[in-house]
């Protein structure tokens, strides 16, 4: 008889010893006696949220940021500032940082939470914004005071792109600081392969123009050194917009 109520609820719940009928209509059953490992269940779909949430908010402000660089990068500079075979390796090189966001430590929020894309957006906006300026700052230094090479310099952006967007990815996991909570090990090992097998390529100028150790090491640096500050930012854009 509670099979259709069950089939019917938003989240039909089945003890452990309900009938096959109603664990079949449940959206979730419980492998234990008594109701305590609804909390866990609870606990767990809470911090798959907040592991999507940050997934979302990492592809929009990646979307932003790319699409409104390389389209008003080449209004600006006259040149495309990056070439169709570095967006194919940008593509492939933040793959397996966004996968491991499902391995990723995060905290529970306290109470419930419901998707509100206009908050995301606003949330994003400003926050892709900064990254931007860091994007434009960086390539404008490489033309007009690196006199950087078309070449080299379609290196630099591709660099600039695959560090801020990893940057991106523990700037956002964190609604407070991103040293609030240690990030998993999968996460952490992705973005040290990631980091290494760029600036290895980018040194070697392996499918891409070769640019100085200096200037690799230099750019992370910048990179690092403008999140953190973007940061303390970034926690009142979370609050302001109940994020």
């Amino acid at each position: 008889n509670d099979a259709p109520a069950l089939k019917q609820a938003e989240v039909g719940i089945a003890v452990s010893s309900a009938t096959d009928v109603a664990k079949a209509a449940a959206s979730l059953v419980l492998t234990d006696s008594g109701l305590t490992n609804v909390l866990s269940a609870v606990e767990t779909s809470r911090r798959i949220y907040q592991r999507m949430l940050t997934y979302t908010l990492n592809k929009i402000v990646k979307t932003l940021e790319i699409s409104i660089f390389l389209s008003v990068g080449v209004m600006l500079a006259g040149v495309f500032v990056i070439t169709p075979k570095l967006i194919v390796l940008l593509l492939f090189s933040n793959d397996f940082v966004t996968m491991s966001i499902a391995t990723d430590h995060v905290t529970p929020s306290p109470k419930p939470e419901r998707w509100h894309v206009r908050s995301l957006m606003l949330t994003a906006a400003p926050l892709a914004a900064l990254i931007l300026v860091l994007s434009f700052t960086l390539f404008f230094v490489g033309r007009d005071w690196l006199h950087l090479p078309l070449a080299q310099l379609q290196t630099l952006v591709f660099l600039t792109l695959v560090f801020t967007g990893l940057g991106n990815v523990y700037l956002l996991r964190e609604r407070r600081h991103f040293w609030s909570s240690r990030p998993s090990r999968w996460l952490v090992l992705a973005s040290v392969a990631d980091v290494l097998l760029v600036s290895l390529m980018a040194g070697q100028g392996i499918l891409m123009a070769a640019v100085g150790p200096v200037q690799i090491v230099g750019l992370l640096a910048v990179v690092l050194v403008y999140l953190t500050a973007v940061d303390f930012l970034k926690i009142r854009v979370f609050r302001h917009f109940g994020t």
